[in-house]
């Protein structure tokens, strides 16, 4: 269950829509440690309601595609603003992670070299409202296949702290077209209660991120941003 504090204060940060854009400063000061509560809340909240959507799927005897091993949609680029860096960044920083954060860093600079510069294209793309060259450049590199760096044998190291996208990521009876092969909408269910409250969501990220002090700009590629966090103090969990 959210923390009254924590509730009120998301209600604060999207009560006012330049809070979210970055155009307006927050009055009071939100720090680190509230930004990861917040994205802690946020992420327990959709496991709740994605618990109880695949229980609807379930009872219209339809079948959940998405199962361990099943990480097609790994390959996708995630897009992510500060708060829930911080959050898998001090996770990462824990000493039962020491062993998941060498294995990324080793697997970044794989990653990095053969991700070029998708992740700055996606990047411009949003700044300036281009949408068609966001979805080329995204499906392009989808259809080239190059996993997460934070993917190891087809599963998730960082599942427990994974951003909202990856929580939500799901397909109702087959997976064949989360390959991005094809633009076709991978099935799913859906419903406009849960789509509008996911929308909230990332808003409420957003608010926080500007809040926190992060950049007025478009979300930063996931393993860009953790690693650059990594690389800029040597103990996150104190950042």
């Amino acid at each position: 269950m959210i923390d009254k504090r924590i509730r009120a204060l998301v209600d604060e940060l999207v009560a006012d829509k330049g809070y979210v854009t970055g155009r307006r400063s927050f009055p009071r000061t939100v720090t680190d440690d509230d930004a990861v509560a917040i994205t802690a809340s946020l992420h327990a909240a959709l496991d709740d309601a994605t618990a109880v959507r695949a229980q609807t799927i379930k009872r219209r005897h339809l079948t959940l595609a998405c199962s361990a091993g099943c990480a097609s949609c790994c390959d996708q680029l995630v897009m992510v603003y500060r708060p829930e860096v911080l959050r898998i960044a001090r996770w990462l920083d824990e000493p039962a992670s020491a062993a998941i954060k060498a294995q990324f860093l080793e697997a970044y600079a794989a990653w990095q070299a053969r991700v070029g510069d998708t992740p700055a294209r996606l990047k411009a793309a949003l700044a300036r409202g281009d949408y068609a060259a966001y979805d080329e450049a995204f499906f392009a590199h989808w259809r080239a296949h190059i996993a997460c760096a934070f993917n190891q044998g087809g599963l998730c190291t960082i599942y427990d702290v994974r951003p909202l996208s990856c929580r939500d990521a799901h397909a109702v009876g087959t997976s064949a077209h989360c390959t991005g092969e094809s633009r076709e909408q991978t099935p799913g269910m859906h419903s406009p209660d849960h789509d509008r409250w996911l929308e909230g969501a990332r808003a409420a990220l957003r608010a926080t991120h500007h809040a926190i002090g992060g950049a007025k700009e478009p979300p930063t590629a996931l393993c860009d941003a953790v690693a650059a966090l990594l690389a800029s103090t040597p103990a996150t969990s104190n950042v």
